[in-house]
């Protein structure tokens, strides 16, 4: 059954089953059909655990994907096939999930049926998956282990997720209902009502904790009364004999002791550190038996202060600490940004220190050893920066973050840590190299503490490629970030309202010099009036998932102007670009089809353009779209031809009627020998295979003269013309009156 998004959807058997049961969501990214309904009848045979049950989901592409995952992001399992439109496709696929979406939760296994072509070694230590597999090798009782322990895990990390979230809200909400939440207040609040309930006047108490287990001694933590000035002291000897033999007799009993002058209450928390907390009150009346039991009674009620207090510590350690390495995490460091003051955070910077290739230990060595790392480098952090008083904290598997004041110059300890990271773990030793990122705060003060770990996360990937061991994220680089994602939140819209426009470069006839078509090219201007680099807006209309919107909005634009061209006695066929990610879409084609009648509009007067690297990276996917535009009447052109890496060997396979010599080729052809041969080279080519050729770039007379003298029919190029809007255009061809109705 498929559903409206075009999705797979295989949950019939499931309908009459219990629907209290929990679902499991799997989906399956597969452009080979019929190993995805292979791999999926597979699935729907595996039996989930007791209360659960499997839902199924596919795609048949990473736009397909890319919609599955916005419409479920609670899948717990993704199969992913490495190559799908591109040979990279998949591998886009995982870095999209993990570094784009951010889902750390989902378990991802990749699937190839050429594993020479990304190697499992190279992968595991490049991406954040879980498994890998080679198709052939994918039994189903090697299916029913990958699916059995994936949810496990993925189950398991759900849960500490929830859990934390949880814990974190139940400890902002308490602190903000009661303040009192601190010992040392709550335990003077006590003493002093019980000075209160027993009036007392010349008495007064002590509070302490003690640790049955522990051979340490006992200390004073809160006063009053009599007691004041004892605070810090050991309890042996700050009480009377008889007070110190009922302390100890409470504390061995674990229960209350009233004697006539004096009261020992034991307070026990059911700590995990095995803490519990006892008071001593001496009174200067004799306690009553009617006192006594009002003493019992608040005594209950102190003792489930002590416990909310007690478990509002262990929840404070567990929301705001790693409990597997005991070290402040993430949601510590970015509380502790939020607390600052404007000018506390202005005085202030960030320094990340990622391991660099952590996965790649991960994998060989193990989590454990990964741990005894981590609380390494988190020592050798410590010891060499403690002087700047630094306030340090796990901020991911791999990275710590590290608050210290601006004021300090901190070159030398930087330059100290990243020379003297050797360390020997279980008799293995290890040189460890550590990138490290400086940011300050004063860079990011629009930016909530959250974003600004994040920020400084983005630019140490960005800067992932050139391995630079240290930088220093600016201001500029935070403003570049932002103006990204304020540019992608604008196209968005432009895409909405149809606002982008398009602006036409003419084809030149090298023999007539006329013109002999356009090409379309999408032009953005922001309500500023500036104008966005197509090669930028284009890449984050794919990064946004947007690209199939901005294509098909460029398209219905083209097919106006055709027939506003039509209307004024020019009938001059327009190239259009289409991307990878429209010509897999099944439905592109039909798309294109329907407009095309709706304008009415012959085939023939449209080009399609598509990128040599694009037509062979995604050839068994992309060839039967370019064969149905062929058959449809629309010529279709390989641009850039020559700079991919395959073009001779693929020459006669692409489906296609022209091909479009690169501009490469084509700068500097009157100084550039080898450049002319590499055109004649093409030109003698296109001859062999029946192709027409289009050189692009053309900037100079000789250029042009140049490519007519070889035998090359059509250029384009400044020398004849600057990509013009309609307007420009009408006023341009007004010099061509006579290929009017030609």
């Amino acid at each position: 059954m498929q559903n409206k998004e075009g999705l797979f959807v295989f949950a019939a058997e499931e309908e009459q089953a219990d629907t209290d049961l929990k679902v499991w969501k799997i989906l399956t990214v597969e452009d080979d059909l019929d190993y995805q309904n292979a791999l999926v009848n597979s699935l729907k045979e595996l039996k989930a655990k007791d209360g659960y049950k499997y839902e199924l989901l596919t795609a048949n592409s990473v736009p397909e994907a890319a919609l599955a995952l916005s419409m479920h992001p609670d899948i717990a399992l993704i199969f992913i096939d490495v190559v799908m439109e591109e040979d990279d496709s998949g591998l886009r696929l995982v870095n999209t999930i993990r570094e784009v979406i951010g889902n750390a939760e989902m378990r991802i296994v990749l699937l190839t049926g050429q594993p020479g072509f990304a190697p499992e070694s190279d992968i595991m230590k490049m991406l954040d998956i879980d498994e890998y597999w080679n198709k052939s090798d994918l039994s189903a009782e090697k299916l029913q282990s990958i699916v059995n322990s994936n949810m496990r895990t993925w189950e398991y990390i759900s849960q500490i997720r929830s859990a934390k979230q949880g814990l974190q809200l139940v400890l902002d909400a308490s602190r903000s209902i009661n303040g009192k939440h601190d010992m040392a207040s709550f335990s003077y609040a006590v003493l002093k009502e019980i000075s209160n309930i027993l009036k007392i006047t010349e008495g007064g108490g002590i509070f302490c904790s003690s640790n049955a287990g522990s051979k340490s001694e006992c200390l004073i933590l809160s006063t009053h009364g009599c007691f004041s000035g004892t605070k810090g002291q050991p309890v042996e000897t700050s009480l009377p004999a008889e007070m110190l033999q009922d302390f100890k007799q409470a504390i061995k009993e674990r229960r209350h002791i009233f004697s006539k002058n004096h009261s020992v209450f034991f307070f026990e928390t059911l700590d995990n550190q095995g803490a519990d907390y006892i008071t001593i009150v001496k009174s200067d009346n004799p306690i009553s038996e009617q006192y006594e039991y009002l003493l019992k009674v608040f005594s209950e009620n102190v003792s489930t202060g002590f416990a909310n207090i007690s478990l509002l510590n262990r929840l404070t350690e567990l929301a705001y600490t790693d409990v597997s390495l005991n070290l402040q995490n993430r949601n510590w460091l970015t509380r502790e940004i939020k607390n600052m003051n404007a000018q506390e955070r202005l005085k202030t910077r960030l320094v990340i220190f990622d391991i660099y290739q952590f996965d790649e230990k991960a994998f060989t060595f193990g989590h454990e050893f990964c741990n005894k790392l981590m609380k390494l480098v988190h020592q050798s952090i410590v010891g060499t920066f403690a002087r700047y008083d630094p306030r340090i904290a796990l901020v991911s598997s791999r990275a710590f973050g590290m608050l210290v004041n601006v004021d300090f110059d901190i070159s030398e300890a930087i330059s100290c840590f990243q020379n003297k990271q050797k360390f020997e773990i279980e008799q293995v030793k290890q040189y460890i190299d550590v990138r490290i990122l400086e940011l300050k705060l004063s860079a990011a003060l629009n930016l909530s503490p959250e974003k600004v770990i994040s920020l400084a996360e983005s630019s140490l990937n960005s800067s992932q490629v050139n391995q630079t061991k240290y930088i220093q994220h600016t201001e500029e680089k935070t403003d570049q970030i932002t103006r990204r994602y304020e540019l992608m939140a604008e196209l968005r819209t432009a895409i909405g309202n149809k606002s982008l426009e398009v602006a036409f470069q003419p084809k030149m006839n090298l023999s007539t010099l006329k013109p002999a078509g356009f090409e379309a090219l999408a032009r953005w201007q922001r309500a500023d009036g500036s104008f966005v680099r197509p090669d930028e807006f284009i890449e984050l209309a794919e990064t946004a998932g947007l690209i199939n919107e901005l294509d098909h909005v460029i398209f219905e634009k083209i097919l106006e102007v055709i027939n506003q061209l039509k209307k004024q006695g020019y009938n001059l066929p327009v190239a259009f670009n289409a991307s990878s990610y429209d010509l897999v879409e099944p439905s592109y084609f039909e798309q294109i089809k329907t407009k095309i009648e709706e304008y009415d509009i012959s085939p023939s007067m449209l080009e399609l353009e598509v990128t040599e690297t694009q037509a062979i990276s995604n050839y068994s996917l992309i060839k039967e779209a370019l064969e149905r535009f062929i058959d449809l009447g629309i010529k279709v052109s390989i641009d850039d031809f020559g700079t991919g890496y395959s073009s001779l060997a693929h020459i006669n396979e692409i489906p296609s009627t022209s091909i479009k010599i690169d501009r490469y080729f084509v700068c500097d052809l009157e100084f550039n020998d080898n450049n002319q041969y590499m055109i004649k080279m093409i030109l003698s080519l296109a001859k062999q295979f029946n192709f027409s050729v289009i050189a692009e770039g053309v900037e100079n007379e000789f250029e042009a003269k140049w490519l007519q003298q070889q035998g090359c029919a059509t250029a384009q190029g400044y020398y004849f013309s600057k990509p013009l809007f309609l307007k420009e255009l009408f006023v341009w061809l007004k010099q061509y009156e006579v290929i009017k109705n030609e």
